[in-house]
């Protein structure tokens, strides 16, 4: 790989995983010009294209599947060391754990309980939060040793299966919730009418629960009537205002269970379906100290 930036490299695994220049750029947290450029360069490097920019989404050509796994292994191998020249620098007795924000609430707590449990003593937590293609990317270039985020078909998350291993550690759902508006009768109610539809808090549609989502709603067999008063990238941010009484929102059950419990939050479609999906933790089949070893396989064996 003589001549190549590896940042070249880490680039195109994005555009392999996005199948797209812009949303491949918000990933890597560059511009579209700027990404494309660099994109460019891998290809004169290489003196191949590696994607077809004529279809939609976007193809590999044969070069750019040669070049995959090629990339993915030069990615990690360069990870690796970093990750151990890290480790070294903090400590062998950290564990640093990649995930979104709404998980870093729910279920992070639940799984670190649960090692204390399996493992008999404390560990200390470094937690890096952001997007779903954000903890891919810290994992990738080893700045964590364990990414935990949500599986679902429609997340296409990829992965390398001969690289990092995966493990369910939650069984999760979202579901329709609302502010009362008397004990344990929700304010607002699916499925609406043509005449009175239902004010909805939405997911911007860069998260992937936003997808979890969709993918539920497309399913759906009766006709919901729905407006969108509001939008985030933040699921918390949508619980406040559900429990505000401004709309309905989908939420993963772990983080209103209480509030159901309670009767601060009840079910807006009792009849209704529930989106469901998995919580999914992964780790590096080469892993780089003897702790986060032990982590996984206390991970293993009470998921």
């Amino acid at each position: 790989m003589s001549g190549v930036d590896h940042k070249w490299l880490e680039d195109f695994i994005a555009l392999a995983r996005e199948r797209s220049f812009s949303k491949a750029a918000q990933s890597r947290h560059v511009t579209q010009p700027q990404f494309s450029r660099r994109i460019r360069a891998l290809e004169l490097w290489l003196g191949a294209d590696v994607v077809n920019r004529a279809t939609v989404p976007l193809g590999l050509t044969d070069a750019g599947e040669q070049l995959l796994p090629v990339a993915r292994n030069t990615v990690a191998a360069l990870a690796d060391v970093q990750g151990r020249i890290q480790s070294t620098q903090r400590g062998s007795d950290w564990v640093v754990l990649a995930t979104g924000r709404t998980l870093s609430r729910t279920w992070v707590p639940v799984w670190v309980q649960r090692l204390r449990r399996v493992m008999g003593a404390q560990i200390k937590l470094r937690l890096i939060t952001g997007s779903i293609n954000e903890a891919l990317t810290a994992l990738e270039q080893g700045h964590a040793d364990f990414m935990l985020s949500y599986s679902h078909p429609r997340l296409q998350l990829s992965i390398d299966p001969q690289l990092y291993d995966s493990v369910t550690v939650a069984h999760e759902e979202l579901v329709a919730v609302s502010a009362p508006r008397a004990p344990g009768v929700a304010l607002h109610t699916l499925p609406g009418t043509a005449i009175h539809s239902v004010p909805v808090l939405r997911y911007a549609p860069s998260l992937a629960l936003h997808l979890i989502l969709q993918d539920a709603l497309a399913r759906e067999q009766r006709t919901l009537y729905l407006h969108d008063v509001m939008e985030s990238d933040f699921a918390e941010s949508l619980h406040e205002q559900a429990l505000n009484g401004q709309g309905v929102a989908w939420l993963p059950r772990a983080l209103v269970g209480a509030d159901l419990q309670s009767g601060r939050l009840v079910l807006a479609d009792p009849g209704g379906a529930p989106a469901r999906f998995d919580v999914q933790l992964y780790h590096p089949r080469q892993s780089r100290n003897t702790l986060a070893q032990a982590v996984w396989k206390a991970s293993v064996e009470f998921s």
